[in-house]
């Protein structure tokens, strides 16, 4: 049971790099749009950004779901490597290995998305920003 948790975790935070690198890209064009005072493609850009966030969170609650057939060691093992906060050890199993680094690759991507959403909540908002307010 605990290699076919470690793959069906892997395909799920395969999934889930997909979806933040949507995110991102989405982001990366309301930015573009904002850019170029163009509050209609924003709007749009908008709704499409909310629903890759909720196939993120279906996809986040997956693994949830997933890291409730784990011991608790193990699925602290798993939360961190998927969280970026730690990498596997060259001699770990290659499910273990891939966790290890997409959760590196998302991490980064997760920072990306902040800064960028951090530029156009501001510009957007102001001084009201979200971020403004922290």
């Amino acid at each position: 049971m605990a290699q076919e948790l470690w793959t069906e975790i892997l395909i799920q935070a395969q999934g889930r790099y997909r979806v933040l690198n949507e995110v991102l890209q989405v982001t990366r064009e309301i930015a573009d749009a904002l850019s170029r005072d163009d509050r209609v493609s924003v709007q749009m850009l908008l709704g499409m950004r909310q629903d890759e966030i909720n196939n993120l969170s279906r996809s986040e609650q997956s693994i949830l779901t997933l890291l409730g057939c784990a011991g608790r060691e193990e699925k602290e093992e798993i939360q961190a490597l998927l969280k970026g906060d730690r990498e596997a050890a060259e001699g770990d199993p290659f499910e273990k290995r891939k966790i290890g680094e997409i959760g590196q690759n998302n991490k980064n991507i997760r920072s990306k998305i902040v800064e960028l959403d951090r530029a156009i909540s501001t510009k957007l908002a102001g001084k009201d920003s979200f971020y403004g307010k922290r």
